[in-house]
């Protein structure tokens, strides 16, 4: 009896920690290089970081106004818009592995969670990977985001900042990482029941 509860403790934080990790650990890498300055120049955010430079009560931030997307800018959406999706549905596959772990009597719906977390955990990378590719390769650049206005200045900036790197930081790798535990910590739970059991005993 102890043993079950030891199992369902840790699937059920294995899964609970891809909450915080989701909000507080780096997500985004971002990567400039600046002509001037002959180096790189890097940034890990989280979306608690977002949080406090946009929306928190200190924050300077007005809001976006009439900010215009280009044609091209517009085109990464869907892509942006999927990798959003696919950590949505991660995290709510992780509440609900949760909800299993500790409420549930058969193994096989941690597995079936667990492995659905994995794989949108995948399909999140994809998506954003597309999305950032167009940065990558040059063909969007900075001053393509509008974020300084139109004209000169825009322009300039532009010239001497060429992005080189932007992906999905560590936070998605140990969000994945949970998930991965979580199954294999299941698997060989039932293993080690299976060994225990007499073959004819079906492991619920």
């Amino acid at each position: 009896m102890v043993y079950r509860i030891v199992y369902k403790s840790v699937a059920a934080l294995l899964s609970l920690a891809i909450l915080p990790i989701a909000v507080f650990s780096p997500m985004f890498r971002i990567v400039g290089d600046v002509a001037f300055l002959d180096s790189y120049v890097g940034e890990a955010v989280s979306f608690y970081d977002i949080y406090v430079l946009f929306f928190s009560k200190g924050s300077s931030f007005e809001g976006f106004g009439d900010l215009a997307l280009s044609e091209e800018l517009k085109s990464t959406l869907p892509a942006l818009i999927t990798s959003g999706s696919f950590l949505v549905a991660m995290l709510l596959t992780a509440i609900v592995t949760v909800a299993v772990a500790i409420f549930g009597r058969k193994k096989r719906g941690i597995l079936i969670t667990s492995v659905l977390t994995v794989i949108f955990g995948i399909g999140m990378f994809v998506s954003f990977n597309a999305f950032a590719s167009p940065f990558v390769d040059g063909t969007i650049g900075v001053s393509d985001l509008g974020l300084i206005g139109s004209g000169i200045l825009n322009w300039l900036v532009g010239s001497v900042i060429d992005i080189k790197v932007l992906q999905i930081s560590s936070a998605g790798f140990l969000m994945i990482g949970c998930a991965v535990a979580t199954l294999l910590w299941t698997l060989a739970f039932i293993l080690v029941e299976v060994g225990e059991e007499p073959a004819n005993k079906k492991v619920k």
